[in-house]
């Protein structure tokens, strides 16, 4: 017998607003991630910057570096400067690291709302790895999408809906600033001893050896 032909529904592609008119940029209601990644290319036209070019504009143009990921990470390791507001959040099994406990931030604009009410203040949003607007989304959906990131270029699209006007991304997020301060001593430099790799047992593999001076893995 043949295969009944389903079309796609191009409402769940676009997404579905919330209350207030916003579309998620992920988790229940999201628009498809593709989407989302031109929209933030092309109508946004928002800009990535390096880690030396955030600090830079942080001490010249009052910008802000702005964190989103999980609180207790923040709270362990973070850039100098930074604020935090999470996209996501969790209860005690997400704080063991424990995964598939943490959950989309469904007040992420409202919280971002009250920490930086004005909407055109500079805002780089950072992740922990940050994905990439330099690079298009594999046209096959795979478990990882190496564009995505884990929060702040989805965060970034809630907020342009919100009214934000002047976001920038963080190339390669907290992994690539913490690489980088091995290589240029000009970066202000976070309390090595708060480098979870010096930490955790099994925590952070994504640095070769969990040695930020030796580069990140790329298997």
């Amino acid at each position: 017998a043949r295969r009944a032909v389903v079309a796609v529904d191009p409402s769940r592609l676009d997404g579905v607003p919330n209350a207030r008119g916003i579309v998620p940029g992920m988790g229940s209601g999201a628009r498809e991630w593709r989407r989302i990644h031109a929209e933030l290319r092309e109508k946004y036209k928002m800009k990535t910057v390096s880690a030396k070019e955030c600090v830079q504009m942080m001490a010249r143009q009052r910008a802000v570096l702005l964190d989103v990921r999980f609180q207790p990470d923040y709270e362990q390791w973070s850039v100098p400067g930074s604020v935090s507001v999470p996209y996501v959040s969790g209860g005690i099994l997400a704080k063991m690291r424990l995964p598939g406990f943490k959950k989309v931030n469904a007040n992420f604009v409202e919280d971002v709302e009250r920490a930086l009410p004005d909407k055109t203040t500079k805002i780089i949003l950072c992740d922990i790895w940050g994905g990439s607007l330099e690079t298009q989304p594999p046209e096959n959906k795979s478990f990882t999408d190496p564009t995505k990131g884990a929060g702040s270029l989805p965060g970034a699209f809630e907020l342009y809906q919100a009214g934000y006007k002047n976001l920038y991304h963080l190339r390669g997020g907290v992994n690539q600033y913490y690489e980088d301060c091995e290589k240029d001593k000009s970066l202000p430099e976070p309390d090595p001893k708060t480098w979870p790799g010096n930490l955790e047992w099994f925590g952070y593999r994504q640095f070769n050896g969990k040695d930020r001076a030796r580069g990140q893995r790329d298997d």
